[in-house]
């Protein structure tokens, strides 16, 4: 099982998503972004789950997390920010490798 924390700025996020459902479900994962290892987060709506998705709940919503994404996701925190350049979900692992040595970002 994948423990993913949500913090209460992000749970009041999907409370709202919750109240303006666009899709059945919402699919987290996680891949590497390029080839130093840095870990890349996504999000999206999602009509379709398959048997081997793993389920979270959070305030309404149903959480889609892969077979493939869940070792890069556990341990993460799911948080949201409201800055003045930029708003929404942001996605950490305090496990996962720090930094990126490829220069490339």
């Amino acid at each position: 099982m994948v423990n993913v924390t949500i913090t209460p700025e992000a749970e009041q996020a999907f409370q709202a998503l919750s109240e303006d459902k666009r899709a059945d479900f919402v699919r987290i994962s996680a891949g590497q972004a390029c080839g130093c290892g840095r870990i890349g987060y996504q999000m999206h709506w999602e009509t379709d789950r398959s048997p081997a998705d793993e389920e979270l709940l959070a305030q309404g919503l149903t959480l889609l997390v892969d077979e493939e994404s869940r070792p890069l996701l556990d341990g993460s925190i799911i948080d949201y920010k409201k800055e003045a350049m930029s708003e929404g979900f942001f996605i950490s692992n305090p496990n996962a490798p720090a930094g990126c040595g490829c220069g490339g970002h």
